[in-house]
């Protein structure tokens, strides 16, 4: 038994201990969430597998993919941090390590000197065109599970639970 079979194993135990605990617990919708967050976490395993020998993390490679499609403009940092979702000091540092390793320029904005640019390099493109495909097999495979119909009635579900979220969130 794998170990997020495992893990999903326990959590379910745990949640009925929960649900014979507490009045009106919304089992299902807890199970729910925490098999969604299950496959989350397998998912970022799966990207850390193909990131890890590069010492980058994913949001490393998101930042790189985003300004490597957006390589025809400057790419600022605070429109990274909301496309990431990350604090201005994690982008800080996100861009401090591409920087380092000639993968993207930083740079003062011509238009306003202390507004800071970001742009993916030469190197930084043929970075993202070789290793993007290292993705592919594992995501392939994961996904194997559904057939194509499957596939879009899951994102079709996933899009609603994103839009209730942000429902319940900006409440």
């Amino acid at each position: 038994m794998s170990n997020l079979a495992r893990h999903l194993q326990k959590m379910e135990a745990s949640l009925n201990l929960v649900a014979r605990s507490v009045t009106d617990f919304p089992l299902q919708d807890a199970e729910l969430a925490g098999w969604l967050n299950l496959a989350a976490a397998g998912l970022t395993d799966l990207s850390d597998a193909a990131l890890g020998p590069y010492d980058m993390h994913q949001s490393d490679f998101r930042a790189l993919v985003y300004l490597f499609v957006n390589a025809n403009d400057p790419v600022f940092p605070n429109e990274l941090a909301a496309y990431l979702a990350q604090t201005p000091a994690n982008v800080t540092r996100i861009a401090s390590l591409l920087v380092d390793r000639r993968l993207v320029d930083r740079a003062n904005s011509i238009e306003d000197r202390r507004r800071v640019e970001l742009r993916i390099t030469n190197a930084g493109r043929q970075f993202v065109l070789e290793l993007l495909p290292k993705f592919f097999p594992p995501l392939r495979e994961t996904f194997s599970c559904f057939s194509a119909s499957e596939k879009r009635v899951l994102q079709h579900l996933l899009q609603r639970l994103v839009s209730s979220m942000d429902t319940v969130i900006d409440s």
